[in-house]
């Protein structure tokens, strides 16, 4: 009996430890896919989150310095806000937007409500009011840059929010990255075990619901044009996976995943019709750098087609992290690439044509 135990945890240590490799890409080489140009923008420290207006060539960022909630689970002090950046002017800096709310700010995933024509009428932001409450703050667009908030938002299946997508007014998904709060300690077990506890919930507009459970950390998301497929980013399993509505929009069936060579972030559509997703290479070098800034960590960027059979990802960008650390999202508009850092003090604006 003895030796069977051993034997038994000897094949868990084996398979946990393969899974880790896989998960955290160690060992992996960082072999750099470089832009043409791309320019360091200063200003919003933490730009985590990026999505575009394309309407108004506005791009409207998530900005803040999260790296105390990131380690210890507890927001800073001083609040984070919502900054633009005006793609029309090739030479435009980042401008913070002074916003009517009140209270704690500690924005994370942002996602735009747009018109009939394309035009931006809401913004929807995750916002950390600590450890273990949440809520989802909900901005009209009266002109480019002018934010007014209308409503707030929470329900309790919004438990580690990262990232979200707007069905209508006052209807959305949200990502749980955790099936925990974080700073606890199961958030950390997880983690490090690769637990597939993470979920994806929808508000209807009064209350919310489990819609997709059993996700290796779930973090950005994308709806198609018709709304009847959901893209959902998982960061420990490396992969971008794809479900297709049944009856409703609280009935999703798994359809398939794309596996990439790290470990996925946010979700934002290219003008092309494409995912483009940014993350992390090594995680432990990520790890590393949310502890201390001057440890670099690679950045990478792919682009996902999604018209085939099967989604096909190619990476555009990689970099060993000279030009910007730990990378958590892409948004293009046109020939200009924005690539957004979780915790880094500028993000990078790149021409890819």
């Amino acid at each position: 009996m003895k030796i069977i135990i051993l034997a038994l945890i000897a094949i868990l240590i084996t398979i946990q430890s393969s899974r880790l490799i896989h998960s955290s890409g160690l060992g992996i080489t960082i072999d750099p896919v470089n832009l043409p140009h791309c320019q360091a923008i200063e200003g919003p420290v933490g730009a985590e989150d990026i999505t575009i207006d394309a309407y108004n060539q506005i791009a409207y960022i998530g900005a803040d310095d999260r790296r105390l909630y990131l380690v210890e689970g507890q927001p800073t002090q001083e609040n984070g806000a919502i900054w633009m950046l005006d793609l029309s002017q090739p030479d435009s800096q980042a401008v913070k937007i002074n916003t009517d709310i009140t209270g704690v700010f500690h924005p994370h995933g942002i996602t735009l409500r747009k018109g009939a024509n394309g035009e931006a009428l809401e913004l929807y932001v995750v916002n950390h009011i600590d450890a273990s409450h949440h809520e989802i703050d909900i901005f009209e667009i009266s002109k480019p840059g002018v934010l007014t908030l209308r409503r707030r938002v929470s329900y309790p299946e919004m438990i580690s929010p990262n990232d979200l997508v707007v069905v209508a007014k006052d209807k959305f998904f949200v990502t749980n990255d955790h099936g925990y709060p974080h700073g606890s300690l199961m958030q950390k077990v997880e983690e490090y075990l690769g637990l597939p506890m993470s979920s994806v919930s929808y508000f209807d507009g009064e209350k919310g619901q489990f819609v997709i459970e059993g996700l290796k950390m779930a973090n950005g998301i994308a709806l198609s044009s018709d709304q009847k497929t959901l893209y959902v980013a998982e960061t420990l399993a490396r992969q971008v996976s794809r479900y297709t509505q049944l009856d409703s929009a609280l009935a999703w069936q798994y359809q398939d995943s794309v596996g990439l060579e790290f470990g996925v972030d946010n979700l934002e559509w290219s003008d092309e019709g494409k995912l483009l997703t940014g993350g992390h290479p090594k995680v432990f070098d990520f790890l590393a750098h949310l502890n201390d800034r001057k440890n670099l960590a690679a950045s990478e960027v792919a682009s996902i087609d999604v018209s085939g059979k099967e989604m096909l990802a190619e990476t555009i960008y990689r970099n060993a992290g000279e030009e910007l650390s730990g990378s958590s999202v892409a948004a293009q508009l046109g020939a200009t690439l924005l690539v957004g850092p979780v915790i880094d003090e500028h993000f990078l604006r790149c021409q890819v044509n």
